[in-house]
């Protein structure tokens, strides 16, 4: 792909202000991986050195979450407290803005997506308990190209919140007691038996 010029400031300030934009637009969501240093070399036309260090500082500020492991991408953080209500600004607003551009009122966009004025009112002044459809519906009749959607998602993303791992179990200190252990007895043709249990420490090799 043919590098992107970018303008306007130090180079590693760019890079970093180009991935914070396509985080704000919805085009990178919570989650998902950033470009990596080389990637967004491509895209700037700057050296991957610059845009590695970019990325650094991306983390550092809390844009992007270090990855999984030590050599695995940087993604992009949850969304923090107070995040929504500026997603729920930027939604409201694109909304309004598009409609404008198109030389639409309220109820001619209303009837274009088959929702009442309310509904298209309540949407650009923020109180924003439309479904997904309706975005849909505004997007397509806007020829918005996706704007709407994408800002619908990152302003969901936003309320949601960090996502929670559920809590992994304590490790066993102590083999459990045989009695809480399922047990085989096999009994033999000369009237004996024998019990097997399972073994009571960790797997050899885990």
């Amino acid at each position: 792909m043919a590098g992107r010029a970018v303008s306007g400031g130090p180079r590693q300030a760019q890079a970093a202000a180009l991935v914070r934009a396509q985080v704000a637009d919805g085009t990178l969501r919570p989650g998902q991986a950033a470009p990596s240093g080389d990637d967004l070399a491509r895209l700037t036309g700057f050296s991957p050195l610059t845009c590695r260090k970019a990325l650094r500082d991306l983390v550092a500020d809390g844009t992007l979450a270090r990855g999984v492991s030590p050599h695995a991408r940087p993604r992009v953080a949850a969304a923090a407290p107070g995040r929504a209500d500026d997603a729920a600004r930027a939604l409201s607003r694109a909304l309004a803005a598009l409609r404008r551009a198109a030389g639409l009122s309220q109820p001619a966009l209303a009837a274009l997506t088959g929702y009442s004025v309310t509904t298209v009112g309540h949407a650009e002044t923020g109180r924003l308990w439309q479904a997904c459809a309706f975005w849909e519906k505004a997007d397509l009749a806007l020829a918005a190209d996706g704007e709407l959607t994408r800002r619908h998602d990152a302003y969901r993303a936003a309320l949601a919140g960090p996502a929670r791992r559920p809590a992994s179990p304590p490790p066993l200190s102590e083999p459990l007691p045989r009695a809480a252990l399922t047990s085989v007895t096999l009994h033999w043709a000369d009237g004996t038996h024998s019990t097997f249990y399972p073994p009571t420490g960790p797997a050899v090799g885990t």
